[in-house]
């Protein structure tokens, strides 16, 4: 089962304390995020797992997968689960797979030494550095979120290739107008995707020994580490898009997301100047 471990996160105060609404100007603050930041470098442990699948159908609120790609390139059905019918119940939105030829299944985390650390400050009365750490957490999570879309959009360039043509990377094909290959969907999580429970969970993670990463399902279907994502992209030839988008418009929490009212108020603001 292939593992991403060797995953760079940097970041900065600025964008740290902007990400917050915070007064980046504000040195105490500034101070307080770069400790944050230099802390969470010593607690990062990114991983990503991640599996690829055919898709079968898309019926309803349900998508059928078929082998994992793995199994077909071997051709065997040694892993976990191969003998079972595979499918996820993604809600009214399963459509946003029905141009899928292939779906990537990814559970990623930057592991669980920063939520211990955090508690440990907020218990030893430094809450601000508290915080501030557990933010950087999330900006990480992010940052590491991201790889996993380019991985997506990666392979999904590389499913599109005409075979035989002797190219090593995407640039190369872009510069010889070899057609960019397939595209890819949004990227969809249980409990984010309206209509998608967290309940969605149990059925995405049985997909993927996520032990070997040291994450697990709890009985509320929450991951634990809690700084853990599930997601599955769709890739297929009928994606116009060869990068990973977001669904914030379809996002079950989109009423109390401070990053979705900031997007919207920023482009209100936009509109009302022209």
């Amino acid at each position: 089962m292939p593992i991403l471990r060797d995953l760079s996160i940097t970041l900065t105060a600025e964008e740290l304390l902007a990400e917050r609404g915070r007064n980046k100007q504000r040195s105490r603050l500034i101070a307080a995020a770069q400790e944050a930041i230099a802390l969470g470098q010593t607690l990062f442990a990114p991983a990503a797992m991640y599996e690829v699948f055919d898709v079968h159908s898309v019926a309803g609120e349900r998508v059928a997968l078929g082998a994992r790609e793995q199994e077909v390139i071997s051709h065997t059905a040694t892993l976990p689960h191969s003998s079972a019918p595979l499918a996820l119940t993604v809600g009214p939105k399963a459509d946003l797979l029905a141009p899928a030829q292939q779906l990537l299944v990814v559970v990623y985390t930057i592991g669980s030494a920063l939520e211990a650390r955090v508690g440990d400050l907020t218990r030893a009365g430094e809450p601000l550095l508290s915080y501030l750490l557990d933010c950087a957490g999330v900006t990480a999570l992010g940052v590491v979120g991201e790889r996993v879309h380019c991985l997506a959009e990666e392979l999904a360039v590389e499913r599109g290739w005409p075979r035989g043509i002797g190219l090593a990377t995407p640039q190369q094909a872009s510069r010889f107008l070899i057609p960019r290959g397939w595209g890819v969907s949004p990227a969809l999580s249980p409990g984010s995707l309206v209509g998608w429970t967290l309940q969605g969970q149990q059925e995405l993670c049985s997909l993927l020994p996520i032990a070997e990463i040291g994450v697990r399902l709890n009985e509320y279907c929450v991951l634990e580490p809690h700084k853990s994502v599930s997601v599955v992209i769709g890739m297929g030839p009928g994606y116009e898009s060869h990068k990973v988008g977001s669904v914030c418009r379809y996002c079950a929490l989109q009423d109390s997301c401070w990053r979705y009212r900031s997007t919207n108020q920023q482009m209100t603001n936009h509109k009302s100047e022209r």
